[in-house]
Parts: C-alpha cells; structure tokens; sequence
C-alpha cells in the first residue's frame, strides 16, 4: 500500500509541477502580447497626430474635384451623343 502511495504522490507532483510551468508559460506569453499590443497603440497615436494636419488639405481638394466633377460629366454626356451619332460624311473642300 505505501508503494502506491509514494507512486500517486510523485504523480501528483509531476502534475502539478507540469501544470504550473504551462501557467507560467502562457502568463510570460500574455505579457508579451500586452507589451507589444501598448507599442501599437502608442504607434496607432502618433499616426493619427501625424495625420490630422491632412484633413483640411484633402477638404479642400475634394471641394476643388466636386466642381471640376460636373464638368467632366458633361463632357462624358456630350462624347456619348457624339459617338451614337452616324457618321457624318467630312465637308467639301472647296478647291475641289
């Protein structure tokens, strides 16, 4: 009866020794995540210091591109008609 006494509590300590170094493994990796996920933020934040001067910038071109958008469409409009039309045959010259 010792004997499997010794042998349960030997297994047990290996378990237990076994299951705390798992925890500890994963507690060092999660550690590591955290550290590397504040260095993203803090990157993330600088980005978006670094880019806030843009916004007016790109306001205004987008105001400058909506008005040249009307012109453009008309042309389109004005290049569908033309290419529907038949062909027109070319104008007399003159010296012929």
């Amino acid at each position: 009866m010792t004997v499997l006494l010794v042998l349960t509590l030997i297994y047990v300590a290996i378990l237990v020794i076994t299951l705390a170094s798992g925890l500890i493994a994963i507690f060092c990796f999660l550690n590591q995540a955290r550290a590397n996920l504040k260095a993203i933020a803090a990157g993330l934040k600088e980005v978006d210091t670094n880019v806030a001067p843009l916004s007016e910038a790109l306001t205004a071109a987008n105001n400058g591109l909506s008005l040249v958008q009307a012109d453009l469409e008309k042309t389109a409009e004005n290049l569908a008609i033309e290419e529907a039309e038949p062909t027109r045959s070319p104008p007399a010259t003159l010296g012929a």
